[in-house]
């Protein structure tokens, strides 16, 4: 079993991807857990240490102002860094949720600025795990995947039956959903909780190409019905959903958690 420091150590490219590309998207403990294998949410004592790994490199390269990273790390109970981040910023229990939410996006918009270069060459660290040859991701007009028998079936399926992806209280539904964007949602569903869900279905026979397409996708949908409740005045939210029925790549789940998309794999539909 991993000691809390050997966790830290591989929080840290991860908590890094974040502070550079991901920094305003919310990433919760579950998600880092996941980018390590580490079987659990408890994380607080590993990132404890990664602030102080910081703190002692800081001191050792005389840096001052050096950001923090755990606040790219938040509760999906109420949206902010959990009453541990009081280890990082002293009396941070005694703000409110809005004035934790306003130190989390200052603290992650100062780590998304800083130049991470010496952290990362001190710890010896491989931010960016893919591979350099891009050829595997060109959507290539002959892709597997599209609308064959069992993506109809899929689609069908989760239309009919939306608690197998964790969707209830429905009060509308529809597929292929056409969007003011002239894209077209494979399942789309209106709940009364007032959330809006877009749900982007791959078949078995998707490729890596065709998932990672797939992704994409689903931020593009999530932005569009964004911008349409704005355009409608709507009071709702909005989410976006991935559902395959092969298995995802790690390089494919790493981007979607770095994107923070909610995604099912192995989706089985009868």
């Amino acid at each position: 079993m991993a000691t809390n420091k050997e966790l830290a150590l591989q929080m840290f490219p991860h908590l890094i991807r974040w502070a550079q590309g991901a920094w305003n998207i919310p990433h919760y403990y579950s998600d880092l857990a996941a980018c390590i294998n580490h079987h659990s949410n408890q994380i607080g004592a590993p990132l404890g240490i990664v602030q102080d790994i910081l703190d002692e490199l800081a001191s050792k390269h005389h840096k001052t102002n050096v950001p923090t990273l755990n606040c790219l790390v938040q509760s999906k109970k109420n949206g902010v860094p959990s009453y541990g981040f009081e280890y990082v910023t002293k009396r941070y229990n005694d703000l409110s949720d809005e004035e934790k939410k306003a130190l989390a996006a200052a603290e992650n918009k100062k780590a998304h600025d800083y130049d991470w270069s010496w952290v990362i060459d001190e710890l010896n660290l491989k931010i960016i795990p893919f591979q350099n040859n891009t050829e595997p991701f060109i959507f290539h007009k002959n892709s597997k995947g599209g609308e064959g028998a069992e993506h109809k079936a899929i689609k069908e399926y989760v239309m009919n039956h939306p608690t197998s992806v964790g969707i209830r209280i429905i009060k509308n539904r529809e597929k292929e959903h056409p969007l003011l964007s002239g894209d077209r949602v494979d399942v789309y569903f209106e709940c009364g909780n007032k959330k809006h869900y877009a749900v982007e279905i791959k078949p078995s026979s998707s490729d890596e190409a065709d998932i990672l397409r797939g992704i994409l996708q689903c931020v593009k949908y999530k932005a569009v019905m964004d911008a349409e409740r704005v355009r409608y005045g709507g009071n709702y939210e909005n989410d976006a959903l991935l559902v395959i029925a092969g298995t995802m790549s790690s390089e494919n789940k790493q981007t979607a958690i770095d994107l923070g998309l909610k995604y099912i794999e192995n989706f089985k539909y009868n």
